[in-house]
């Protein structure tokens, strides 16, 4: 019928118009190689320290078209924050599984902070020296919004273990779901930045492994919440 003939149209104009075309998609991909060339010049030197002509340099584009997709270096290191946690993210979190007890799930979630500690110095890096360039320019919390949703993306399973875990009894605690979630996903964050950043500054810091130290942490935060 000439209704249904419209409506094929119309979906098929729909499609086309969520296709990208290729000046789209050459413009999305020289955007993450500069994101990319940031990320590798925040690790090598430091975020403070990088210039918007190094950036340039380094993804091998001109410093125009740097300034053209980002308009400021607040700007490029922000996106770059975003970037880098979801490139993380998409890598270990869909590891996780929501079929055990919550202590066995929360148990994963701490082996594969522990992968991320091994794995991800340079992002642990870049996770401080961002808190301290964000404190310097007084970045609002407006413009961490995307940031903020890239962090929160472990959230979910870290309160699901621990819902589950005191109805399955395999957990006890006495603070809310989202006390106790900020409070350890923030213990073990500062201890993974410390360790991986500054854990080998003195030779004290040497005493124990990074690793060992890691998880004996773990371990006691896991053994004070067990039901």
């Amino acid at each position: 019928s000439k209704i249904s003939i419209q409506k094929k149209v119309v979906r098929k104009m729909d499609t086309t118009e969520k296709v990208p075309s290729t000046r789209e998609r050459q413009a999305q991909q020289r955007r993450e190689k500069i994101i990319q060339a940031s990320m590798q010049l925040f690790w090598e030197k430091c975020v403070e320290d990088t210039s918007m002509e190094e950036v340039a340099k380094c993804s091998g584009v001109g410093v125009a078209t740097v300034y053209r997709y980002f308009s400021t270096k607040i700007e490029l290191v922000i996106e770059t924050a975003e970037f880098y946690w979801q490139k993380v993210a998409e890598k270990y979190l869909t590891e996780l599984e929501q079929t055990d007890t919550g202590y066995v799930q929360l148990q994963k979630i701490m082996n594969v902070l522990e992968r991320i500690f091994q794995e991800e110095k340079a992002f642990l890096k870049f996770l401080q020296e961002f808190d301290v360039f964000v404190k310097k320019y007084q970045i609002s919390e407006e413009r961490l919004t995307d940031y903020e949703s890239g962090i929160l993306r472990l959230k979910p399973y870290v309160t699901d273990a621990l819902e589950k875990g005191l109805a399955d009894e395999s957990l006890f605690f006495t603070c809310s779901i989202d006390e106790m979630y900020f409070s350890l996903t923030h213990t073990l964050l500062a201890v993974m930045q410390k360790l991986a950043v500054g854990g080998e500054i003195l030779s004290s810091d040497q005493a124990v492994e990074g690793n060992r130290q890691f998880r004996i942490v773990t371990e006691l935060l896991l053994g004070g919440i067990k039901g």
